[in-house]
C-alpha cells in the first residue's frame, strides 16, 4: 500500500507556522480531493450506534424505532440511569461492557486506516498491524473510561458536577494529538501520551478554540435535534439518519483541522 505520511499534507519543511486560515484552505482542499473520507467517521457512528443498540436491549428497552432513537439521543444518559446509577452485577452488565469493548475495537479499526487515508492517496480497510491496532484500542479504551464513564458516578448538578466536566474537557485537550501520534509516529501509548503533551506546549491556544468551537456546534446541532425527540413522539426514520451524517461531517472536519494542526506543529517540535 502507497503511503506518503502526514507531511505530504504540508507543502514542505521549510514552511513557516500555519495559521487557522491556512489550515482551512488546506481542509477544504483535500475535502475536494478526497470526498470519500466521510464514510470514515460514519462507519464509525453507525457502529456506536449498533453498540448502544445492544445495551439498550439488555437493558430491558422497547425494540421500537422511536423508542430506540430516543433513548439514543440520550443515550450517555440512558447508560448513567440504567448501568451506573444503579449499579449492579447482571448479565445485561455484562452486554454493556461486552459492547464497549467492541465499539473500542472499532474505533481502532477505522480510525487508523482514516488517519493514512488523509495523508495518503488512497482508502485502506484496515491498521497497518495489529500492534498498531492494539495500541489504538487501549488508548479508545482508556479515553472512555476516563473522558465518559467514570465521570457519570459524579454528580451533574453544582459545583462538584462543574469540576468533573471541567476535569473531562482538560483530559481531552491534553491527549488530542495521541492517537495520531499513534499511528503517524507509530509510538507506544505512553510515548504517545508524551508527544501529545510536548505538540500541545507549541499549540495549545488554537487547539483551545478549535475544541471550543467543535463543542458549541455540537451543542448547537444537539439543542436542533433535541426539537424533535420526544418519547411520545413518533420518530420519522429520516431524522436519525440526518442526524448520523451531520454529526459525522463535523467529526470528520474536526479531525482533518487537527490532524493538518498537529502536521505542522510537528515540524517545528523535535522528535
Amino acid at each position: 500500500m502507497l503511503y506518503c505520511g502526514p507531511t505530504c499534507l504540508s507543502r514542505g519543511p521549510d514552511q513557516g507556522g500555519t495559521t487557522i486560515s491556512e489550515v482551512l484552505r488546506r481542509v477544504w482542499s483535500r475535502l475536494i480531493r478526497k470526498q470519500w473520507l466521510i464514510l470514515y467517521p460514519l462507519a464509525l457512528t453507525v457502529v456506536d450506534t449498533l453498540a448502544f443498540l445492544a445495551l439498550y436491549a439488555a437493558g430491558g428497552g422497547r425494540i421500537r424505532s422511536s423508542s430506540f432513537f430516543t433513548a439514543n439521543f440520550e443515550r450517555w444518559q440512558y447508560v448513567r440511569e440504567h448501568f451506573v446509577s444503579g449499579f449492579s452485577l447482571e448479565p445485561a452488565l455484562a452486554v454493556a461492557i461486552f459492547a464497549g469493548l467492541a465499539a473500542c475495537a472499532f474505533a481502532a479499526m477505522i480510525r487508523a486506516p482514516f488517519f493514512r487515508a488523509v495523508a495518503g492517496p488512497v482508502y485502506p480497510l484496515a491498521p497497518r498491524g495489529w500492534k498498531e491496532a492494539g495500541t489504538l484500542f487501549l488508548f479508545y479504551l482508556v479515553w472512555n473510561l476516563v473522558v465518559w464513564v467514570l465521570p457519570m458516578a459524579a454528580p451533574t448538578d453544582g459545583p462538584l458536577g462543574q469540576l468533573v466536566l471541567a476535569f473531562t474537557w482538560a483530559i481531552g485537550i491534553l491527549v488530542v494529538f495521541a492517537d495520531y501520534v499513534i499511528v503517524y509516529e507509530e509510538l507506544n501509548l505512553f510515548k504517545a501520551l508524551r508527544r501529545s503533551l510536548r505538540l500541545l506546549r507549541h499549540s495549545w491556544p488554537v487547539v483551545i478554540i478549535i475544541f471550543l468551537v467543535v463543542q458549541l456546534v455540537y451543542l448547537g446541532v444537539y439543542s436542533l435535534y433535541g426539537l424533535y425527540y420526544n418519547d411520545n413522539v413518533e420518530v420519522f426514520i429520516l431524522l436519525p439518519i440526518s442526524q448520523m451524517l451531520v454529526e459525522s461531517f463535523i467529526a470528520l472536519l474536526a479531525d482533518l483541522v487537527l490532524i493538518f494542526l498537529y502536521e505542522d506543529v510537528r515540524r517545528r517540535s523535535p522528535a
